[in-house]
């Protein structure tokens, strides 16, 4: 599932703290395997738009990859493609 033009929901929100294990393609795009930080539907909806956190860099979940079917459970392994998020740089200052 992908974000298209869709906004950044959660805005105000702090980045949500996930575990990260590698980078790889899929399908043309750059991606970057993660432990799910909570349970969610299977489109990955709710983690779509979202910033999350992976050591000190910050990031927007554009889309999710994964390999089964079904909902996703806290701590499944779960592919998501990424842009760089500057809403850290704008709070800064």
């Amino acid at each position: 599932m992908q974000s298209g033009e869709r906004e950044i929901a959660h805005a105000g929100e702090a980045p949500i703290v996930v575990e990260a294990f590698y980078r790889y393609g899929y399908r043309g795009r750059s991606m970057l395997a993660i432990r799910a930080p909570f349970a969610m539907g299977a489109d990955g909806a709710d983690i779509i738009g979202r910033a999350i956190e992976t050591g000190a860099r910050h990031y927007v979940v554009v889309s999710i990859a994964r390999q089964t079917s079904g909902p996703i459970h806290p701590g499944e392994p779960l592919g998501v493609e990424l842009r760089a998020s500057d809403a850290c740089e704008d709070s800064s200052g």
